[in-house]
């Protein structure tokens, strides 16, 4: 025979699921930034070098850390994001 607490954590689990199925996911906002001068993408690529430097990145996840670092900032900054190429 199933205890009351095995029976609800099964009733609260399936809830959970059929919640998480419900709910759409929220989606990326479509913003229409202008794309960031060349100039502040290269400072913005030096200081996320160093951060690099400094946090001892393993060398597998440096480029894909500098990628995040410059979007992140250039977006706190109001820029478009720029893919891997721009950054070589």
């Amino acid at each position: 025979m199933r205890t009351p607490s095995a029976i609800l954590t099964k009733v609260a689990l399936a809830m959970a699921l059929v919640v998480s199925f419900a709910v759409p996911a929220e989606e990326e906002p479509t913003l229409d930034l202008p794309p960031a001068p060349s100039e502040d993408v290269k400072q913005i690529k030096e200081v996320c070098l160093e951060l690099i430097t400094e946090q001892e990145i393993p060398l597998e996840e440096q480029e894909g850390y500098l990628l995040t670092c410059v979007n992140d900032q250039l977006f706190e900054m109001g820029y478009l994001a720029v893919v891997q190429q721009d950054l070589d």
